[in-house]
């Protein structure tokens, strides 16, 4: 199984499974980490095995979403963009990557909701809400997909996931994030 993380520019990169949180678990983040930020997804469920897949025949390939927060180390990501380096040091810890469960891709709204309970203000927490619009993102599903296997093989259970939107601020220990789309929550994570 592999995690296929789609940016903004279409460029792709991989992190370990080792980095998925599922079941609305508690994100217990590392020690090391200086600046915890986070990244919106929408994650596709690859349901054959493909290679060479023509952009045509690529909406045969999946028939599930779900929708993710990627965490990340932002003050380690900015460094080890400026020196040229790999980046998984910033992305792949444990945890990471906060998996909802999955939907039938035909019933997809096209408007994610997130809220994020800030628990640093007190004696109540701080609610702060974003909306995205994912139109885009669907759209470019099957090109990504057809792109995606000339370079590998993709199989069944792998994810793909399409950074949506960043949050704007950092996130703080104590911190509770929720991910809604239609009113429905599908992702729920306290930061530790």
């Amino acid at each position: 199984m592999k995690i296929i993380i789609i940016e903004k520019n279409n460029q792709f990169r991989l992190i370990p499974d080792s980095a998925l949180l599922l079941k609305n678990r508690p994100l217990f983040c590392p020690d090391y980490v200086q600046t915890l930020h986070a990244k919106i997804a929408l994650v596709v469920k690859i349901n054959r095995l493909g290679k060479y897949i023509q952009e045509k025949f690529a909406p045969t390939y999946y028939d599930e979403v779900g929708f993710a927060i990627n965490f990340y180390d932002k003050t380690c990501l900015d460094s080890l963009i400026q020196q040229g380096l790999p980046w998984e040091r910033a992305t792949c810890f444990d945890g990471s990557f906060a998996l909802s469960e999955f939907v039938a891709s035909t019933s997809l709204s096209h408007r994610v909701q997130v809220r994020t309970l800030s628990a640093v203000e007190t004696p109540a927490p701080i609610e702060k809400k974003q909306t995205f619009e994912i139109v885009q993102t669907i759209q470019k599903i099957p090109s990504i997909i057809s792109k995606l296997s000339t370079y590998m093989t993709l199989k069944i259970g792998d994810y793909i996931a399409f950074e949506i939107s960043e949050f704007p601020e950092s996130i703080a220990i104590n911190d509770v994030l929720r991910l809604s789309v239609d009113g429905k929550q599908m992702v729920n994570v306290v930061v530790k």
